[in-house]
């Protein structure tokens, strides 16, 4: 288990990183502020902190709430429905996004690890 001075300089290096991410706008300030009250504390304590987004399982994939959307007509997720092959069409783009961005993220992790390797 890493001692508190490793986590200290852990935390210290995050937040430099995502001052520097507010500060150029690839964040915008509430992003900014949701991800860093995300951060343990200096003491290495979890933060008690949790985004409302994901309490209950909210924004992540449920396959039964797709099933039951796809019953009813009025729901794009219904192959009967007009705008069914667009509804398909984001979804495919949605899980595309997310494979590729793992895949980047692995890569890059593997990457860096391996470079780390050779210190």
């Amino acid at each position: 288990m890493p001692d508190s001075a490793q986590i200290n300089r852990s935390i210290g290096t995050i937040k430099t990183e995502l001052e520097f991410l507010g500060s150029s706008g690839a964040l915008s300030p509430p992003q900014l502020q949701s991800i860093q009250a995300q951060l343990p504390q200096q003491s290495g304590q979890q933060s008690q902190y949790t985004d409302a987004r994901f309490v209950n399982g909210g924004n992540h994939f449920n396959p039964a709430w797709v099933a039951q959307q796809a019953q009813d007509p009025n729901n794009p997720a219904h192959p009967q429905h007009p705008k069914h092959h667009e509804w398909a069409k984001d979804l495919a783009h949605k899980f595309g996004n997310a494979a590729v961005y793992g895949a980047g993220a692995t890569f890059g992790s593997d990457l860096i690890n391996d470079a780390m390797r050779k210190f």
